[in-house]
């Protein structure tokens, strides 16, 4: 017989995470997972190695998971105790890329080997094979330009970052993939003797003198089943959530075996009285442990308003799972619900273990009065359900508890009522309301499927929150109103200055990862004019630094998209004062330069108007105006604020303030006093690194080896961006 076929080069990345709660949480972290990887010296260095994934061939005829898990423990043995190596849970299929060079034309493919939550085991080093590295150390310098990595393990690692953090987006998946696998799961297996396949394998251990086929006419003959009833969820594919309502642990678990002798059985009087005594215990525990939900429960508003003075915490949940607010709505306290919204900015919406919310709870209980305390409130979600899909109405109608027939009355009634409005501004000042039919829970997903523009226009755009000296880029599944609400909080966390002064608001703008491939082949005239509004506002607020040249031409279109053709007798020199200059050149040239360019601004515009080879069709210029914009670096880049420092003196540093920009083609560094592009670095020409307690990151350019540190609270949002953008690229596109 021949060998095997081969059928394709697999490359395995195991992948573990360190602790169990990352699997849970819907934001992905690299820093939370750990990756296997082979160091293997380069060819014609001895000295220098890189880092590769586990690779081996599929054999045609084998079965690739198991073949792909053998492996991997085979791969393992030198490094782990007792050589007894690493099991992967199961192996999924993440994409396959196509091979250059000499297999051009082939396609290798990347599976993913997830296994168990990082321990105590110590795993020994073993030359020539593979080691466990932090994911997020290896993404930090991971490129496909990197001399650390083979150039298909580093498109794959970039691939695997992105296709994790687009997992954890994903309700239940990342728990799924880290789920034991489905033997792990079968605890016990028990075969019938009647049921045996072959005679030989049962009949010694039966003692009974009964054949195993004299034993399944015996029960065929005695189990006759009035109903039988399948269970519907058996054997679908349907997501469910393990959640534990309770642990209880034995003190006495690991102790060995007690000593009976010495056990005495107490008389009933005793045991009765001790058993009121532990809920006694219990109770006064809960008393100590929780006083702002005690204080709550009993309606007791001076303490309450005691404790909120101390900062006691209004989400804190108890050991059932109850927050403050939940006792307040559920005993009908009006008065210490009104205080932990309007003094304690309890979240009206907040939810208990059993995602239940204060409208279910008030609506349960049939309290009229503190319905409609929540219904009032601005940031109410009427629409709510619970984890059994009910609403506030279902649960009233259901428990028929007090003043149930007001409270369904007023629930009904607001059900009808028109929905609070939230103010979506454009970068030209116009803004567009937009109903919150969920309150403050109305995510960014929802917010722009009210925003009335087409799935198309959709993709390019999404929300913004802003405040003078802060941008922050929304995610799909985000809510503005809490992020509005928690302003304070927020740019406080970010930055140095006075949350005070910053009053926020939310923008549509242009979604930072939208690449300028798909934006140059963008039609719709609604779209090319938001583009469009926005990329003016940063040209004239001095973010698009560009040569003089550029910025007269600049100048040129917009006078023609504001003004229309050029009129010899209407713009003349003096048509161009300070103040129609401010709309059509950047603030930073006003003083400078403006004034000298009003010559060459005034007949580049006429000789634009009077050309007929340019369409004078307003979308047709605003395109002109985006398509001079895309050459300029930091286009479309989302900016941060942060420090650096310069060396004044042999003694002396200068702090100079910056503007960091990221965008798809790179990292840009502003002067922010003077606007001026101070660096301008591509993708693949440079590495980066996150500080220490993410409040600085170190850059290192490879052209001409210089490395820098910018100092800003929104290290770590840089970083994560950087990431992001880089991992998206595809190589055509960085050379642009």
């Amino acid at each position: 017989m021949g060998n095997p076929e081969n059928i394709g080069d697999a490359y395995v990345a195991v992948i573990r995470p360190k602790n169990t709660a990352s699997l849970n949480s819907r934001e992905y972290r690299a820093k939370a997972y750990e990756i296997l990887l082979l160091e293997v010296p380069i060819e014609g260095q001895k000295k220098k190695r890189k880092k590769v994934l586990l690779e081996t061939k599929l054999q045609g005829g084998t079965e690739i998971t198991q073949s792909i898990l053998d492996y991997v423990l085979e791969a393992t043995k030198p490094i782990s105790p007792a050589n007894q190596g690493i099991k992967g849970k199961r192996v999924v299929l993440m994409k396959k890329f196509a091979l250059d060079g000499e297999k051009a034309g082939q396609e290798a493919s990347l599976y993913i080997v997830p296994t168990v939550v990082k321990d105590n085991t110590k795993y020994a080093y073993s030359p020539g094979c593979p080691v466990f590295y932090c994911l997020q150390d290896i993404m930090r310098v991971c490129s496909e330009s990197s001399t650390h990595f083979a150039t298909l393990t580093a498109r794959m690692l970039i691939a695997l970052d992105k296709w994790l953090d687009e997992r954890h987006t994903q309700s239940h998946s990342i728990p799924a993939l880290f789920r034991p696998s489905p033997l792990e799961r079968i605890k016990t297996n028990v075969i019938n003797p009647a049921y045996a396949i072959e005679p030989g394998q049962t009949e010694s251990s039966l003692h009974m003198g009964y054949t195993a086929l004299e034993i399944k006419s015996k029960m065929l003959a005695l189990e006759k089943a009035d109903m039988c009833i399948y269970n519907p969820l058996f054997g679908s594919d349907l997501q469910y959530t393990n959640r534990v309502d309770k642990v209880v642990i034995n003190p006495y678990f690991g102790l060995g075996a007690p000593d009976y002798s010495k056990i005495q059985i107490p008389k009933r009087e005793k045991w009765q009285r001790s058993m009121s005594s532990v809920t006694e215990d219990k109770e006064h525990q809960w008393v100590d442990d929780f006083p702002l939900h005690r204080s709550a429960c009993e309606g007791d508003s001076d303490l309450l308003s005691h404790l909120l003075d101390k900062k006691f915490s209004v989400n804190q949940l108890d050991s059932d799972h109850w927050a403050p607010i939940h006792y307040a709505c559920w005993y009908g306290k009006v008065e210490a619900t009104r205080m932990l919204l309007e003094k304690g900015k309890c979240n009206p919406n907040l939810l208990n273990g059993q995602l239940s919310s204060p409208l279910h709870f008030a609506a349960g209980g049939g309290h009229a009065e503190i319905v409609q305390i929540l219904l009032n409130h601005p940031e109410i979600d009427r629409h709510i359900t619970d984890q059994q899909g009910r609403s506030p109405l279902n649960v009233c109608e259901e428990n028929k508890q007090n003043e149930w027939e007001e409270t369904a009355k007023l629930l009904k009634e607001a059900i009808n009522k028109p929905y609070e409005k939230a103010r979506i501004y454009r970068m030209d000042g116009s803004y567009r309301s937009v109903e919150l039919k969920h309150g403050n829970n109305t995510t960014v997903q929802q917010i722009m499927e009210g925003m009335r523009l087409s799935q198309e226009t959709q993709q390019y755009f999404t929300i913004w929150i802003c405040s003078e000296n802060l941008s922050l880029q929304l995610k799909p599944y985000h809510k503005p109103l809490q992020h509005i609400r928690d302003w304070a909080e927020i740019f406080t966390e970010l930055t140095n200055l006075d949350p005070q002064r910053e009053t926020s608001q939310l923008f549509l703008r242009r979604d930072v990862r939208l690449p300028l491939e798909i934006e140059k082949k963008i039609e719709d005239p609604l779209a090319i004019l938001i583009l469009f509004d926005e990329a003016r506002y940063n040209l004239l607020k001095g973010f698009y630094t560009s040569p003089d040249a550029k910025l007269i031409t600049l100048a040129s279109l917009l006078l023609q998209i504001v003004y229309g053709n050029y009129e010899s007798k209407k713009h003349k020199q003096g048509f161009l004062n300070e103040e129609n200059l401010k709309s059509i050149v950047p603030i930073t040239k006003l003083k400078s330069k403006a004034p000298h360019w009003t010559n060459r601004i005034l007949h580049e515009y006429k000789n634009l108007s009077t050309s007929e080879g340019v369409s004078k069709e307003m979308h047709h210029l605003q395109r002109m105006f985006l398509q001079n914009c895309w050459e300029i670096p930091t286009y479309g880049a989302a900016f941060f604020t942060g420090q650096i420092f310069t060396k004044a003196s042999s003694s002396s540093h200068k702090v100079i303030k910056v503007y960091v920009g990221v965008n798809v083609k790179g990292l840009h560094l502003l002067n922010m006093e003077t606007k001026a592009l101070l660096l301008s670095l591509k993708y693949g020409c440079f590495m980066w690194q996150l500080g220490d307690g993410d409040t600085c990151f170190q850059i290192h350019s490879l052209e001409n080896k210089m490395s820098f540190i910018v100092h800003t609270k929104q290290a770590g949002l840089v970083v994560k961006l950087l990431m992001k953008l880089n991992g998206q690229l595809m190589p055509s596109e960085r050379n642009e």
